[in-house]
């Protein structure tokens, strides 16, 4: 019998913690992003603050997340779990 994770529920779905996690947070698109895609030709992806869930954005607002300071507050989180 394989042992699970305690960071891993009992249907297999990880958890923030788990080893794995956000590899797999990185490797799949934010529901709904064709549609948004369908309608907004210039979009990109980018991982909020905080969460660093992957959300579809339209050039305007990506202008505001790189400008804005939202870009730089991520690569701070991501700066905080290699020191």
């Amino acid at each position: 019998m394989a042992t699970t994770l305690p960071i891993e529920t009992e249907a297999g779905l990880i958890l923030p913690g788990h080893p794995f996690f956000e590899d797999y947070l990185y490797s799949t698109f934010p529901p709904g992003w064709r549609d948004f895609a369908y309608h907004n030709h210039d979009f990109a992806f980018v991982a909020r603050a905080g969460s660093k869930v992957l959300e579809a954005v339209n050039a305007a607002e990506m202008e505001e997340y790189v400008y804005g300071g939202e870009l730089d507050e991520v690569q701070d989180e991501e700066d905080a779990y290699f020191i």
